[in-house]
């Protein structure tokens, strides 16, 4: 398969790309966690830790802690959109530089 110049990525685009990717990677694996009250069903964030380790101490340590999936979405619908921003101005670059 041949790609032309218009359809390779260039460089930069390249270089969004993969950062990109480990933007998702670290979303994924440093996030939030929270704990759920039951009466109230109030949520208390206890901070950020390793995905595989969770909270472990400190002043809020609770056993039945879960990893806070509506922050984790928001992370990761902004990095997606600041990617995307990115992405689509390094083309916009490349294509402006070979004019």
């Amino acid at each position: 398969m041949n790609l032309t110049s218009s359809t390779a990525l260039n460089r930069t685009q390249r270089v969004v790309l993969i950062l990109y990717c480990l933007l998702v990677l670290y979303c994924c694996l440093w996030v939030p966690w929270h704990v759920v009250q039951t009466p109230k069903h109030d949520e208390v964030r206890i901070g950020y830790h390793w995905l595989w380790i969770g909270p472990t101490e400190g002043e809020f340590f609770d056993e039945n802690a879960t990893p806070d999936l509506s922050i984790i979405g928001l992370r990761l619908l902004a990095a997606t959109a600041i990617a995307t921003a990115a992405f689509l101005l390094a083309a916009n670059w490349r294509a402006g530089q070979q004019h």
